[in-house]
């Protein structure tokens, strides 16, 4: 790295390419929020039909789906970075998603028997604070915006009955994560176009 100085406009000028570029390859990579908007809406629905049709031994199920989203994300992301370096803000991201969902997955898994019908709201919640950071480093409201949706959503399922609760992560995971991604991917293309 060179040793000299930037006047603060070229300072602003570098920083604001920094975080285009990140822009432009997240909305490239909008496909992960649809990948995980429709693994997770659909492991919740499974769960919620799992739970109305009696098979409260069995409704964890479908969540098994997590781990294996997990490796697939994992291996996306890895083919990604062999093609091209990642820049700070792609870096802090990825880690902050990548905390985000071992915290998720650690209590789905071994914490569920102790948070109960608290679990969702919870994860929901660290989910929320996932989207928001993301909306607030990238400067994208279809990100912000969902974010706080999953917060309010979390508050709610504190409220909920449990077997209600699948349920709104299902809608939860279809409206702020799965329509977001769609959207992000559809205005990428757009712009591909121009």
């Amino acid at each position: 790295m060179q040793n000299e100085n930037l006047t603060p406009k070229q300072s602003f000028d570098l920083i604001s390419e920094v975080i285009s570029e990140a822009r432009s390859r997240f909305e490239e990579n909008g496909f992960i929020y649809v990948f995980w908007g429709a693994l997770i809406a659909l492991a919740s629905f499974g769960q919620f039909y799992l739970l109305q049709t009696g098979h409260t031994d069995i409704h964890w199920y479908p969540y098994l789906l997590m781990p294996l989203g997990s490796i697939i994300t994992g291996i996306y992301y890895a083919k990604k970075k062999k093609a091209r370096g990642k820049n700070i803000i792609e870096k802090s991201l990825a880690g902050l998603w990548n905390i985000l969902a071992l915290y998720m997955l650690v209590l789905g898994f071994l914490f569920a028997g102790q948070l109960r019908e608290n679990l969702l709201p919870v994860i929901l919640i660290l989910l929320s604070i996932g989207m928001i950071v993301s909306g607030i480093v990238l400067n994208q409201k279809i990100l912000l915006i969902p974010g706080f949706v999953i917060g309010i959503s979390a508050i709610y399922a504190f409220s909920l009955d449990i077997k209600y609760q699948p349920l709104l992560g299902g809608i939860v995971a279809v409206v702020a994560i799965l329509i977001p991604g769609i959207i992000l991917m559809y205005q990428h293309k757009r712009l591909q176009h121009v």
